[in-house]
């Protein structure tokens, strides 16, 4: 079983465009779609269609219109767990074109209290007690402490009977601190999430951390030349002293994986891209799902890249499911 927590779920609108974007101009919209999304919510979602037993832990009010979207579009393997709060989760906007371009704005979300949070944490240890994996994603609303994931990993390592290994994906001060200071199991940052991160814990030798805006310049450089390997070798500073394994997703370069072992990575399909909402959560959730099915590093990794790009396929907020999967082979090759 995963276990996700959401804590700040979204009203996902996607707005579809016959055309390019043009700012300042007035254009028809072609489709509107509406999910209820967050990235926790998605990867519970897309375990639960793959047919895994999946939690999504998230707080929400009674009445809000995220509930009865979450819960009409929810597999049948999937559960959720609510933790009552007061006011409506946010509406996120995206907007997409034919070309699969995608510009998201999103919204700040409700502000919650230490009971509530206190809540949430408490929900959390009941949940995933017993089970394989816990998933922490996505942004941290308002009024919750950047080191609230950290409050969450010891309080589920502390106190349930059987704790699972723990995943995270977020960015920003809530990742640094989750690295710094909990020794994850996995994390999964995009390249930009990933600078940022070692920016944000110092220099370090082996991956030519930023200490200046020249270094920074250049790093970036060499994320653009050569996306796989610079992941790798940041990645590298991380794993495993600070977390055990690192899934890096770079978009459409694909995604490097880094253990204890070393080092891969793997290109996607070839894949018309309709929309990029959601892939990283859907790499994450493959990822998850070749765990849970015994698969090797490899097996892990290919898992990701076809989860990811089979939803970046996709129109809107629409994730991938097992029949949307490319079947195609994903060579994956070591890297550094």
């Amino acid at each position: 079983m995963i276990v996700t927590l959401t804590m700040n779920p979204s009203l996902d609108r996607t707005v579809s465009l016959g055309e390019p974007l043009r700012p300042g101009d007035v254009q028809q919209a072609v489709a509107v779609r509406e999910d209820g999304g967050g990235k926790g919510m998605n990867v519970a979602r897309v375990v639960a269609a793959a047919g895994r037993e999946a939690t999504a832990v998230l707080p929400l009010a009674a009445d809000d219109p995220y509930r009865a979207l979450a819960e009409g579009a929810a597999p049948a393997a999937l559960r959720l767990r609510i933790v009552p709060i007061d006011a409506p989760v946010r509406a996120n906007l995206t907007l997409t074109d034919p070309a699969g371009e995608t510009t998201k704005i999103n919204l700040p979300g409700p502000v919650l209290d230490d009971a509530q949070a206190r809540a949430l944490v408490d929900a959390v240890v009941t949940a995933a007690d017993g089970a394989d994996w816990l998933a922490l994603c996505g942004s941290l609303p308002r009024g919750v402490a950047p080191d609230f994931y950290v409050d969450v990993v010891d309080a589920v390592r502390a106190r349930a009977a059987r704790p699972p290994r723990i995943a995270v994906d977020t960015s920003g001060p809530a990742l640094a601190h989750v690295v710094a200071r909990c020794g994850a199991d996995l994390i999964k940052p995009n390249e930009d999430e990933l600078l940022d991160l070692v920016r944000a814990l110092g220099p370090t030798a082996d991956a030519g951390a930023p200490t200046a805006d020249g270094d920074d310049r250049r790093l970036r450089q060499r994320l653009a030349a050569d996306p796989p390997g610079t992941a790798a070798a940041l990645a590298r500073a991380l794993v495993p002293e600070r977390v055990r394994a690192a899934l890096i997703t770079l978009g459409g370069d694909g995604a490097v994986l880094v253990d204890g072992e070393g080092a891969s990575a793997a290109a996607p399909p070839p894949t018309a891209v309709r929309s990029t909402v959601g892939a990283g959560d859907s790499a994450l959730a493959g990822y998850l799902l070749a765990d849970l099915a015994g698969e090797d590093a490899p097996g892990r990794l290919r898992s990701a890249i076809r989860h990811g790009s089979a939803t970046a396929a996709l129109p809107g907020t629409q994730l991938a499911g097992p029949a949307d999967l490319p079947r195609g082979e994903i060579p994956v090759r070591p890297v550094g």
